[in-house]
């Protein structure tokens, strides 16, 4: 195990509150496009150091039908990738949060970091622009995503 491995009670569920979701969709080239990029972004917040371990977040990649089904687990600070025709998760925050990133006829990021729980949905017009398109979160926006959800975190564990 290491120091970023949680130490949750593998024989039950972990609280949400500790999750941080990186949600793709549930569908084969989802599955064989998006979630090794999931992989990519739960790496890079592992190897982070914008979430202290106080904010006791884990990285966990679920895909849109659990997390669009779990009302508790869509309040904690999320990353869904992947087109909306193929994502339910960014169907539902594409009409709803601001664009952060977009590089037009290519690929998009949508976040609401200065407001709300901090979610944030990318996707591009093809697996290349939605891998520049994970690339691009995470060298400029997954710090400061990562620091709004520690900042949430400690608050709701204080509150």
């Amino acid at each position: 195990m290491t120091e970023s491995t949680p130490t949750f009670n593998l024989d039950m569920s972990p609280p949400p509150r500790r999750l941080l979701p990186v949600v793709v969709g549930a569908g084969p080239r989802s599955e064989l496009a998006d979630r090794p990029l999931a992989h990519g972004i739960v790496d890079a917040i592992r190897n982070s150091d914008d979430l202290p371990p106080a904010a006791d977040l884990h990285p966990l990649i679920v895909t849109d039908l659990w997390y669009l089904n779990d009302r508790d687990l869509m309040l904690q600070p999320t990353i869904s990738i992947g087109d909306p025709e193929q994502n339910a998760a960014s169907a539902f925050y594409g009409g709803r949060l601001p664009t952060m990133l977009m590089v037009e006829e290519q690929y998009r990021v949508l976040m609401d970091q200065d407001a709300g729980i901090g979610h944030a949905c990318l996707w591009g017009t093809s697996h290349a622009a939605t891998i520049t398109a994970v690339e691009a979160f995470i060298e400029r926006c997954l710090p400061s995503f990562l620091q709004r959800a520690a900042l949430r975190s400690t608050a709701a564990e204080e509150g």
